[in-house]
């Protein structure tokens, strides 16, 4: 049985994604490269893991599914599987607070807090016997199965259009405010239309309005 600062700490990722691997190849042998290259994780944090999946004893020394191993890696009878894993790991007075399928996560995380466990680590630990007691695997499956689904059927962000005043309205906005001593002047609709490259740097384009607004106001004034 583990002691106080000995709890399992694995992800779901890591968890979950060592069981498919099985269930793909049941002969398959989980070294730290392997586990880091196939879920993503640093070979630091990889070679941890590994060790953790040993101790609990769902992989022997030479990284391969043990007879616990090859029974996790079913649906069937994995409740029973749960029950072994957690009576391996855990004290009879954690499981009688919080057992298999009916778990409260805020009193496992006031357990592993009085465990002797900074805030942080009694959270992680206790997301992991949350995850080991969690009796239908299937679920997790499920869930994350539809939450792809859903981030899949998410609408595209429409690209925002630019919209312009038709010419009569500014027009007639600039007759409005083109008053001097009483003299209306009259408007003036000027149609410009500047072509530049694609490739064309900021210097250059802020150099190309810079000319135009010289050259406007000059033949203005």
């Amino acid at each position: 049985m583990a002691d106080k600062t000995g709890f399992p700490q694995v992800p779901g990722r890591v968890w979950w994604g060592v069981r498919e691997m099985l269930n793909a190849r049941p002969k398959m042998k989980f070294d730290d490269a392997t586990l880091a290259a196939t879920l993503d994780v640093q070979p630091a944090a990889a070679r941890q893991y590994l060790a953790e999946l040993k101790r609990l004893g769902i992989l022997d020394e030479n990284g391969g599914a043990t007879e616990l191993g090859e029974r996790w890696r079913h649906d069937e009878g994995y409740d029973d599987v749960v029950d072994d894993l957690l009576s391996s790991a855990y004290p009879e007075a954690l499981m009688n607070l919080a057992p298999p399928g009916g778990a409260d996560r805020a009193k496992v995380e006031r357990w592993f807090a009085h465990a002797g466990l900074g805030t942080g680590t009694a959270k992680n630990k206790a997301g992991t016997y949350l995850m080991i007691a969690n009796d239908r695997p299937g679920e997790t499956k499920v869930r994350a199965s539809a939450q792809r689904s859903d981030r899949s059927q998410l609408p595209a962000k429409p690209k925002a259009e630019r919209r312009s005043s038709p010419p009569a309205e500014r027009n007639q906005k600039r007759g409005e405010g083109s008053k001097d001593n009483g003299m209306t002047a009259i408007p003036l609709n000027l149609n410009v239309q500047i072509h530049i490259s694609a490739d064309a740097t900021s210097e250059q384009i802020e150099s190309i309005f810079a000319a135009m607004r010289k050259y406007l106001r000059d033949e203005a004034a």
